[in-house]
Parts: structure tokens; sequence; C-alpha cells
């Protein structure tokens, strides 16, 4: 099978389990890497992968990636509000986009991704890796075999006490990508999502904002109409945290830990009515590699990725309506 061919935009953190998934991929191969700081994208390769850094190729620009004539696919994980014009860019020179969540600020800016893409029959997806590891496959499993019964109310709550070093993520408002709405707030609204069969209506939302108009710690509601809602709380000033709780009419479903580290197993505890309180260990998996491997076999496949760009816009429009409720302080449609 033919390798896809990877460039990586930006040297972000975030590399640290991307570049090392995307390079010791059996279906593909990293070939560049651009930073705009210069020296950035050779730094970041010999910290993470120093036994390419002779086999990959570093820029001190984004441009040499995108228009790169022996790439593929790119993996864009720069600031959030710098994804969609690379985005468009690179679809526009028939290269396929992982971008990091959240894929854009705006509806719109995905609804024109969506239409890059398929003029230019390439392939796109918003890097939500914790749907491939097998504990999301079991957690959809339980909610569609009936065992909660009707779904009707779901938490989700992700926060870590954010340290100086990344205070980069609360230097500009909300409107502009900062804060924690943006940057773990796309996990707490996607995974409540994933719990109901249709898109939600309406939304409310409260934020603690700093000096610089980021929202260091958000919280709202989710009106999914039929009875089903949904409660987050994100929250940069709080303890680690990363789990959700499925609530139904006959049962309730723990997800302790979304983001599984690939040494640790798994664990979800689910209460019936009929058996009472189990837990469930699911196998150690390493989410960033599954999620590489399922996207360069699309691409070389031409299959079509688990993520959809439908799923991106209504995650998009939904954190779009909790900006717009935390200015307003009052309900807004989605």
């Amino acid at each position: 099978m033919k390798k896809v061919r990877w460039g990586i935009l930006g040297a972000a953190r975030v590399n640290e389990r991307l570049l090392p998934a995307i390079a010791n991929s059996p279906f593909g191969e990293l070939v560049a890497i651009g930073s705009r700081r210069e020296n950035a994208a050779a730094a970041c390769l010999e910290k993470y992968q120093p036994n390419l850094k002779d086999k990959v190729q570093t820029f001190n620009s984004l441009n040499e990636v995108i228009h790169h004539p022996n790439i593929d696919a790119i993996y864009i994980p720069l600031s959030n509000e710098e994804h969609t014009k690379p985005a468009l860019e690179a679809l526009n020179n028939k290269k396929h986009v992982l971008i990091e969540k959240p894929i854009t600020l705006n509806s719109k800016e995905v609804e024109a991704i969506q239409k890059a893409s398929l003029d230019n029959h390439v392939k796109v997806m918003e890097g939500f890796m914790y749907v491939f590891h097998p504990q999301f496959d079991r957690v959809k499993e339980i909610i569609s075999s009936g065992l909660l019964g009707d779904v009707q109310y779901v938490h989700s709550m992700f926060s870590f006490q954010i340290q100086p070093a990344r205070f980069y993520r609360i230097n500009r408002s909300i409107e502009n990508g900062g804060g924690a709405l943006w940057d773990i707030g796309p996990y707490a609204i996607h995974t409540i999502r994933q719990c109901f069969s249709h898109n939600p209506l309406s939304v409310v939302a409260k934020s603690h904002l700093n000096d610089h108009g980021a929202d260091l710690t958000t919280s709202g509601v989710i009106d999914f109409g039929q009875n089903q809602r949904a409660q987050f709380d994100i929250s940069f000033e709080c303890v680690r945290r990363s789990q959700f709780e499925i609530f139904g009419s006959k049962g309730k479903l723990i997800c302790h830990t979304v983001w599984q580290h690939e040494n640790d197993e798994a664990l979800l505890t689910l209460t019936t009515d009929a058996d009472g309180l189990k837990h469930e260990h699911i196998k150690k998996a390493n989410h960033f590699t599954l999620e590489i491997d399922h996207f360069n076999e699309c691409i070389n496949n031409d299959t079509v990725p688990k993520l959809s760009l439908d799923d991106a816009l209504w995650n998009t429009k939904t954190l779009e309506a909790i900006q717009a409720s935390i200015k307003t302080r009052t309900w807004v449609s989605i």
C-alpha cells in the first residue's frame, strides 16, 4: 500500500503526540515540518523524533509545506484562530487536511472548508482523537443497545489548572480564540453531542473572564428538545478532569477519563436498574496513532472519515452560540 506523505504546519506542543504518530504509521511518512519561528520546526523534530532529522525537511515558513510537491496530507495544529487560511490554501493545492480542534472559530469558515474539500476532491477531518479509542466505540455501543433506556441528560466536565507556560492560551479574547471555550470546550461539546441522535436547539452559558476577555471558566446548559438536555463545565481553574456522564430512563454511564493515556486501561462505570453497578475495563490504546492510521486509510482507500464535516459544522455552531450567550447572558438558538 502506498504511504501517505505528510507535512506539519507549526511546532505546537501537541506535536509531542501527533508527530510520532504520523512518522511511525505503517500507512504514512513524515516529509516536512514548517514553522514561522526561525529554527522552531527543526527543534520540534529534534525533540520528538530525532532519528528522522536527516530525512525530514524543516522550513521557516508554512507556505513551503503547503506548496510542497511531495506532500499528500497536511496536519494543522496552529493557534485556534489560525486554522482557516492555511487549510483553504492546502485544500486548493489538492492536499488532504487534518485540522486540530477547533476546526475554525465560526461556522461560515467550516462551510468554506467543506466547499473547498468537495471542489478539490480531498478529505478533511477535525482532530478529535478520543473518538478513535476503543472506549468511545464501547460508549456508543452501550447507548445504541438500549441499556440506558432513552438518554435524557448528559454532563460533561473538562478542566485543568493552567500553568504560566500555557498563558498563551488566555492572552486574547474569547472572540479571538482565547480561553477555555475554544481550547477544551470543543471536547466538552463534542462528547455531549455524541450521546444524542439529533442536533441541539439552544444554549445558555456564563463565564469567568480575565482581563484579556478570555474565559477561565465557563458553565452552561444545552437544550436538545424532547426533554433532552446537557450541562457542561470547562475550566482552567479547577483540578484536572476529562469525563462525562450519561443518564437515561433505565441507567447511567460514567466515562471517567476521555483523554486516556496509552499506558492506561480505560474505565467505564455502568449502572442499570436490572444489573446494578458494573465496572468495565477497556484495553489500552493510543488514540493519536489510531486517528492517524484511520485518516491514512481513508486517503488510500478513498473512504469517508469517521468524523464528518457536518459533525464539525454542528460542533462549531454550538460553540458559536455558547460564545454569544456568554456575551448576551441569554438563551441563544443554534
